[in-house]
C-alpha cells in the first residue's frame, strides 16, 4: 500500500464563480461577433440605398392644343442634372411665346438649388409657369426613390 489517495478541496463559491465568469464571457464574444457582422451588412445596406435618386433620363409629354411637347429631366443618385424640353413645334413656339423662357427659367432654377421648392414664378405668365413647373415636378417624381 504504497500510494495514499490525494483529495482536491473545491469551495463552492470559487466554482459558482468561475463558471459565471465563463459563461459571461461567452456571452460576451458571441454579442460583440453579431455586433460587428450586422453592422457590416447594415453599412452595405446604406451604401446601395445612399441618394434620392434613381439615376436616368425620364420624359413626360405635355400637349399644348392638340401639339405635344416632351420634357426630359436627367438625374444621376443625388443630384439633378438638367431639365430641357425637346420637340417643340412652330406651333407652340408661334402661338405660346412665354413658353421656351418660362421652361428655360423654371428648369434654371430647380438645377441651380436642386429643389423644387420655393421656384419663382413670374407674375405675368403664372399660368405657363404652374402648368410647366408641375410637368417638370411629375417628371422629376419618377425618378425617386
Amino acid at each position: 500500500m504504497g500510494k495514499s489517495p490525494k483529495f482536491m478541496v473545491f469551495h463552492l463559491k470559487e466554482l459558482i464563480y468561475t463558471a459565471t465568469f465563463i459563461l459571461l464571457g461567452i456571452v460576451l464574444v458571441i454579442s460583440l461577433i453579431f455586433m460587428f457582422c450586422n453592422r457590416n451588412q447594415g453599412e452595405k445596406e446604406k451604401e446601395t440605398t445612399k441618394g434620392q435618386f434613381e439615376a436616368g433620363v425620364y420624359t413626360s409629354s405635355v400637349t399644348l392644343n392638340g401639339n405635344p411637347m416632351e420634357i426630359s429631366v436627367t438625374l444621376d443618385k443625388d443630384h439633378i442634372n438638367s431639365i430641357s424640353v425637346n420637340n417643340v413645334s412652330d406651333t407652340i413656339t408661334t402661338m405660346y411665346p412665354l413658353v421656351e423662357p418660362a421652361f428655360n427659367d423654371i428648369a434654371k432654377q430647380i438645377v441651380d438649388t436642386q429643389s423644387i421648392d420655393n421656384i419663382q414664378f413670374s407674375k405675368d405668365s403664372q399660368y405657363t409657369y404652374s402648368m410647366l413647373y408641375n410637368a417638370i415636378v411629375d417628371t422629376i417624381n419618377k425618378g425617386k426613390k
